[in-house]
């Protein structure tokens, strides 16, 4: 939970959801600014396994993400 609030303070959030088709299994992941009032999507991606590696595909954009 630290890592996503240091990701907070840069006005970044990541959201991890299964993927609405519920007969794949699969999860999405987006990454999100605030900016101008609210929160636009930056980045997204689809069709992870897990919550952990859609979580892990994320946090890895951050590393190279300039805001």
């Amino acid at each position: 939970m630290e890592k996503l609030f240091n990701i907070l303070k840069k006005n970044l959030w990541i959201e991890v959801s299964p993927s609405m088709d519920t007969k794949s299994n699969e999860w999405i992941a987006a990454v999100y600014k605030y900016k101008e009032g609210e929160w636009m999507p930056e980045l997204t991606e689809g069709n992870f396994r897990t919550a952990q590696d859609a979580y892990l595909w994320a946090f890895g954009q951050l590393d190279n993400y300039e805001a």
